[in-house]
């Protein structure tokens, strides 16, 4: 099935006439990335209670959405990893949702929670001494998650395959969230079709706008998926693996499972404490949602 079915966002058959849903909006993006992305959160550290008020977050925006729990009544599945110091952290979780049809295949669509707290690990500026609030990486990757949580559960009619959503954590200290959501067996493997992963998407630039879809061209079939002609003011950048292991998608990828990463890429921001809600470009957020919505069904 899987070497016949193959398929990126818009694998649903919607019609671009359909009724107007109120996503996404500026504000609702806004709202999403200044509260993950607030001083408060010191940084969404995984195994701390800031990490655990984030997934707490994502979770009651995903019961607004309507999508429903992977498990009954269970959104949140905490688990354990060592971190970079061999201590092992006690994670709030990732915190799962989904959109169910008649099918018995899915999507995955994800983007990791987690920042890296104070840098202690991992920081481009170490001796800072500043929280590193993770505006671009990665509170903008969910605040378009659940935007499109919202837009398709409001579509659900029209959908071709169930959808999972997946929030990630432990992606900064070595990609463990999607290890251990493939490893969990919570979702049938035999039955994930592809993995769209959105990571850092708030950076569109204004003077060269590229949106990088990389490991596009680990299959052909994204040739034909992609929109030939964007109505959108930006390039869309296929490329192969640019960083092995250096996101959710590469998880996917190493269990033969199709999938992508889009992505505005790297800034002078990234790992640092000026990665501030204050950086984002709203606007190119919306028109990145716009495109992915836009991508076309294989059925072959």
């Amino acid at each position: 099935m899987k070497a016949t079915v193959f398929i990126l966002l818009q694998f649903l058959l919607i019609s671009l006439s359909a009724q107007i849903c109120p996503y996404p909006e500026e504000s609702y993006y806004k709202y999403v990335i200044s509260t993950l992305a607030h001083d408060s959160m010191e940084g969404r550290l995984p195994g701390t209670i800031h990490e655990k008020r984030a997934a707490g977050f994502i979770e009651n925006e995903f019961r607004k959405t309507k999508c429903v729990p992977v498990k009954k009544k269970q959104y949140v599945f905490p688990f354990d990893f060592k971190n970079p110091d061999s201590v092992v952290v006690h994670s709030a979780g990732n915190v799962l949702a989904k959109i169910e049809t008649k099918s018995d295949f899915c999507i995955v669509v994800s983007a990791h929670y987690d920042h890296i707290g104070w840098g202690k690990h991992h920081s481009n500026d170490p001796f800072s001494q500043k929280i590193h609030n993770g505006a671009d990486d990665n509170a903008s990757g969910v605040a378009m998650l659940l935007s499109l949580a919202g837009w398709y559960s409001s579509h659900r009619d029209s959908l071709q395959y169930d959808i999972v959503f997946a929030a990630f954590s432990g992606e900064e200290d070595g990609l463990f969230g999607a290890k251990e959501f493939l490893k969990s067996g919570t979702v049938d493997t035999s039955k994930i079709l592809c993995n769209i992963n959105l990571d850092m998407v708030g950076h569109l630039d204004k003077t060269r706008p590229i949106l990088m879809a990389e490991s596009a061209l680990l299959f052909t079939q994204w040739d034909t998926v992609l929109p030939i002609k964007s109505e959108f003011n930006f390039i869309v950048e296929i490329s192969g693996t640019l960083f092995k292991d250096g996101a959710d998608h590469n998880v996917f990828l190493n269990a033969r499972i199709p999938g992508i990463l889009f992505s505005t890429g790297l800034t002078e921001h990234y790992h640092r404490p000026s990665d501030d809600e204050s950086t984002i470009n709203y606007s190119g957020m919306i028109e990145i949602h716009n495109y992915l919505r836009m991508a076309k069904t294989i059925t072959e």
